[in-house]
C-alpha cells in the first residue's frame, strides 16, 4: 500500500538514513528539526517505488495534471516550475486554472504537458533545483526515466484512481500526497468534506423502480465526441444512485456505442457532456430522424453539464455534476439544491473560486437541451 515507510530499503545507504530518522523522531525532534539537519524520509508512491526526499519540501515541479492536485492541497507556494500547458488559454473544463492563472504566468516552463505523458525539459527542471517532482497520468517508465535524468526524487500519484472516480482510493491520494507536502491538514479538511458530499448524495438518492433510465452521451474523453461516447458505471450518476443503462455493458468505463444501441436502450433521460455539444449538433444536422426517435428527445428530457475529463479528472466538478443529476432526476429529493449554488460551493473549497460563472459565459453550465427545426439549443 502506498505511504510513508521507516522500515530498511534494500540499499545500505538508505537504511541509515531511515533509521537516523527513527531515531530522531525517537528525540522527539520535529519534521522542521529533521529537516534543518538535512535529514530525508522514505516513501512509497502509488506505483509502490520507493522514494527518499527531504524531510521538508519547499519547491516542486508538477507534470502531468498535477498541478490540479497541488491546487487542492494549498500548495502552489511550492511550484517553482509548470508545463505549457498550464500557462495556455483556459479550456472552462479546468477549474483549477482559474485559480492558478496569476500564479503559473510568470513560472519557467519545464515541458509542454498534455494528454500522452509526453517527457518534460530535463535540463530545465534540474536548473530549478526542485526538492521533488510530483506525476500524475504519466506511464511508469516515464517516472522512472525523469527521476534517473534528473537526479531528482519523482512522486506517482495514481490517476487512475481520479479517472474511475473511486472516492475511497482519492481520499488515500489525497491524504498521501497532503503528507508528502506538508499539507496534512488541508487533506484531512478535503476527506472530510467529499465525506459529507458522498454521504449527502446517498441520503438524497431513491432506489428500485421509481428511477429512470439514463444515458450520459458527448463523454469528452482524450478530445470531443458525440453522443455514442459513453461510460459504464458512470461515476457522478452512481454516486446518486442513478440507474445509467450504459451499466448493461460489462466493462466500466469510457466506451463509443452505435446508434442502434442508444435506440435500443431509448433511455428515459440524455444528459450530454458540454465539451461535445457541438458534436452533437453537427450530428443532428445530418441525421435529424435517428434523434427524433428517441424518448428523451420527444419527451423534452434532455440536458447538458461541464465535463469533468480536461486533462484527466476534475473531482469537483464531477461531484457538483452529480447535485445537478439528482436535481433533474430526483427533484423532490433535491429541493433544496440549486445546482449552479452548489457548484460554486464545491469549487471554492477544492479551488478557492467561484467557477459557476466561468462555465456559463463558456457555454459549459447546466441546461435543458432543444432539438428542433432550427437545430439544437440550450437553455
Amino acid at each position: 500500500m502506498a505511504g510513508f515507510s521507516y522500515s530498511p530499503p534494500a540499499m545500505a545507504k538508505i537504511a541509515a538514513i531511515g533509521l537516523f530518522l527513527l531515531i530522531s523522531l525517537a528525540m522527539g525532534l520535529s519534521p522542521a528539526q529533521a529537516a534543518d539537519r538535512g535529514e530525508r524520509v522514505v516513501i512509497i508512491d502509488e506505483a509502490g517505488r520507493s522514494v527518499s526526499l527531504p524531510a521538508e519540501i519547499k519547491r516542486i515541479v508538477p507534470l502531468g495534471g498535477a498541478l490540479r492536485f497541488v491546487t487542492y492541497l494549498q500548495a502552489l507556494d511550492l511550484v517553482v516550475g509548470v508545463e505549457d500547458l498550464e500557462k495556455k488559454p483556459l479550456d472552462p473544463g479546468r477549474i483549477y486554472g482559474l485559480a492558478v492563472a496569476a500564479k503559473v504566468k510568470n513560472l519557467p516552463v519545464i515541458g509542454e504537458g498534455g494528454p500522452g505523458g509526453k517527457l518534460p525539459d530535463f535540463e530545465q527542471i534540474i536548473a530549478l533545483h526542485p526538492d521533488l517532482i510530483v506525476a500524475v497520468g504519466l506511464d511508469r517508465s516515464h517516472v522512472d526515466t525523469i527521476q534517473e535524468k534528473t537526479g531528482i526524487p519523482v512522486f506517482f500519484l495514481n490517476s487512475a484512481a481520479m479517472t474511475s472516480l473511486d472516492l475511497k482510493k482519492t481520499r488515500e491520494s489525497l491524504t498521501l500526497l497532503g503528507r508528502v507536502l506538508g499539507r496534512a491538514e488541508r487533506a484531512a479538511a478535503l476527506v472530510s468534506f467529499i465525506d459529507g458530499l458522498e454521504q449527502d448524495l446517498q441520503r438524497r438518492s431513491v432506489s428500485g423502480a421509481e428511477r429512470p433510465g439514463v444515458y450520459v452521451g458527448a463523454i469528452s474523453y482524450r478530445g470531443k465526441h458525440g453522443i455514442t461516447s459513453t461510460e459504464a458505471h458512470y461515476a457522478p450518476l452512481t454516486w446518486m444512485n442513478g440507474h445509467n443503462v450504459a451499466d448493461a455493458i460489462a466493462q466500466p468505463g469510457h466506451v463509443f456505442i452505435d446508434q442502434e444501441k442508444l435506440l435500443l436502450w431509448n433511455p428515459d433521460v440524455i444528459v450530454l457532456d458540454a465539451g461535445g455539444m457541438d458534436k452533437v449538433r453537427e450530428d443532428y444536422q445530418k441525421n435529424p430522424a435517428f434523434y427524433e426517435m428517441l424518448k428523451a428527445v420527444k419527451g423534452g428530457r434532455v440536458w447538458v453539464m461541464p465535463p469533468y475529463n480536461s486533462y484527466h479528472t476534475n473531482i469537483e466538478t464531477a461531484l457538483a455534476n452529480a447535485y445537478f443529476l439528482g436535481k433533474i432526476l430526483t427533484p423532490e429529493t433535491f429541493a433544496d439544491i440549486d445546482p449552479g449554488t452548489k457548484a460554486d460551493a464545491i469549487f471554492e473549497f477544492f479551488d478557492g473560486v467561484k467557477a459557476y460563472g466561468h462555465l456559463q459565459q463558456a457555454r459549459y453550465g447546466y441546461g435543458q437541451v432543444v432539438f428542433d427545426a432550427a437545430g439544437v439549443s440550450v437553455h
